[in-house]
């Protein structure tokens, strides 16, 4: 689709496979291509990648499903990664619902979190006008229906009313009886 043009490849950690052979294969191709990360606040692969170091004062809880480690997973090849982004549970369940709201894309939590990792990563980092940033989308909101789509969900979370951009109305669902 970009005919083998890419500046950026955002896309999220759990085994490490699907990011690793992505950069892998596209770092082949062209070396400058920044492939970014996305990790859980609660996992330790951000900071193992900073330091070489695992950090147990890292790990805690984390709702997001299928990103994140508290080991390291023997596919992540770390040096084929730039940079890695944390996203909380929080922002990532509301961008998963603004994408489905604003693109009609049904993701699920982790095309929230890659959503939200790039927008973080935004606000550090300029983009050039011919830039093309590629994110890969690693699920479906069918799983989550009852979770990051059911607003009962995420008041048992304590997402809703707690959130800094005030998303809380324009992501209330409605049903129709």
């Amino acid at each position: 689709q970009t005919e083998g043009k890419i500046t950026h490849l955002f896309a999220c950690t759990g085994t490490g496979g699907t990011l690793s052979g992505s950069a892998k294969f596209l770092k082949e191709k062209n070396p400058d291509i920044k492939v970014i990360g996305v990790d859980a606040d609660g996992s330790i692969l951000k900071s193992y990648h900073e330091t070489g170091e695992i950090h147990k004062e890292d790990v805690h809880p984390y709702q997001i499903e299928g990103m994140g480690k508290n080991l390291i997973p023997s596919a992540l090849l770390f040096d084929k990664i730039d940079e890695f982004v944390r996203v909380n549970d929080e922002m990532s369940a509301y961008r998963t619902r603004e994408i489905a709201l604003k693109e009609a894309i049904m993701g699920g939590y982790t095309t929230g979190a890659v959503t939200q990792a790039l927008m973080q990563y935004a606000q550090s980092h300029e983009f050039a006008e011919n830039d093309i940033v590629v994110l890969i989308y690693p699920d479906h909101g069918s799983r989550y229906i009852t979770k990051v789509y059911s607003d009962k969900w995420m008041a048992e979370q304590g997402f809703v009313n707690n959130c800094v951009h005030n998303y809380d109305e324009v992501f209330k669902t409605e049903f129709i009886k």
